[in-house]
């Protein structure tokens, strides 16, 4: 079913109208590289730019400091905007906004975006798959994101995507996760990705050649540290464990990039097998906080500065090497760099 027969028939009366007519000036609002995606299927990805809690009603002239390191791709990590509690007409008016803002159009007519969500962009703070609205929601975001009718997201239960980019040999491979639709914090053993997620994702990973795997996460993976309304994935024992065996599983270096906490961190954990995960938790670019958090696998963390990540891959050498940045979203360049080396 097209999309906007399934807002119609899911809204009534002028509710109905308006958020059709929202997701149609969605489709036709001008559209983000159209092309850039495709032409990074052959090429190598070097820098990599990412981040996540974007208050969007707030000062956006952090696009042309991100578009200044001339980054391949920007990925989203959710929070792309802040529409708590709103109606759906109010979300989609937000994601408009951003979308018409000069420095955001700039960047956007440059720089494939691609991305996931998180609660604020998703529905309000710390909602699970409860959310009454989340099927619209979901429209909402891919519009935002331009992510085309072909694509498969249109027929998952989330918005949970895969892309392999560059060459045999210098192949990196991306998947973002939804850690919102079909997460369950009513159960006894809780659940954040869905069964249909695990097993998409376990194909995906399984069936990877690539050279470098990135994973998108919302929520920090790594960190010990949840409760009193933090989220992460240490909350989810099980499901944690059950993706940690999944990415050792396969040789490929792997590194996990996270937002949500108002911060920036590096982290490095070593699995049962040697295998070593590299996190990279960026947030947020519009506002931060200046709480630092313990964890055993720290290298580096950022309080206080509003920032994005940057991962700059070298492929000049066997095996890729990786500078994973921290900038600041403001005058102070590059706040923090840890290499990863991957031979």
């Amino acid at each position: 079913m097209d999309r906007r027969t399934f807002l119609r028939r899911g809204s009534t009366g002028m509710a109905s109208l308006m958020l059709a007519q929202s997701a149609f000036a969605l489709d036709y609002w001008p559209k983000s590289n159209a092309n850039g995606l495709a032409r990074l299927e052959d090429k190598p990805l070097t820098r990599i730019a990412f981040g996540s809690c974007n208050q969007s009603h707030l000062d956006q002239k952090h696009w042309d400091v991100i578009a200044r390191d001339n980054p391949d791709i920007w990925i989203w990590l959710g929070d792309n905007i802040y529409a708590d509690g709103t109606s759906m007409e109010e979300r989609i008016r937000r994601y408009l906004s951003l979308k018409d803002n000069s420095y955001y159009k700039n960047f956007r007519q440059t720089v494939p975006i691609i991305g996931t969500w998180d609660d604020h962009d998703f529905a309000s703070n710390n909602m699970d798959g409860h959310f009454t609205d989340k099927a619209a929601s979901k429209i909402a975001l891919l519009d935002f994101l331009d992510v085309p009718q072909s694509a498969k997201v249109w027929n998952h239960s989330g918005v949970y995507q895969s892309y392999v980019l560059g060459p045999p040999g210098q192949q990196t491979h991306i998947i973002l996760l939804d850690l919102r639709y079909n997460m369950n914090k009513t159960l006894s053993t809780r659940e954040i990705l869905g069964e249909d997620q695990w097993q998409w994702l376990a194909e995906e990973v399984a069936g990877s050649s690539a050279d470098l795997l990135v994973i998108g996460s919302s929520l920090n993976l790594t960190s010990p540290v949840v409760g009193l309304g933090l989220e992460g994935w240490t909350e989810y024992g099980a499901e944690k464990r059950r993706l940690l065996e999944l990415l050792a599983s396969v040789p490929i270096p792997t590194i996990v990039l996270s937002g949500d906490r108002h911060f920036a961190e590096v982290a490095r954990i070593q699995l049962p097998n040697g295998k070593p995960i590299y996190e990279v938790m960026s947030s947020g670019l519009t506002h931060a906080n200046g709480i630092k958090l313990p964890h055993p696998g720290q290298l580096a963390t950022v309080v206080g500065y509003k920032n994005y990540g940057v991962l700059a891959i070298d492929w000049t050498i066997s095996g890729p090497q990786v500078r994973m940045q921290i900038h600041s979203t403001g005058q102070y360049g590059t706040l923090k760099e840890i290499m990863a080396k991957f031979a």
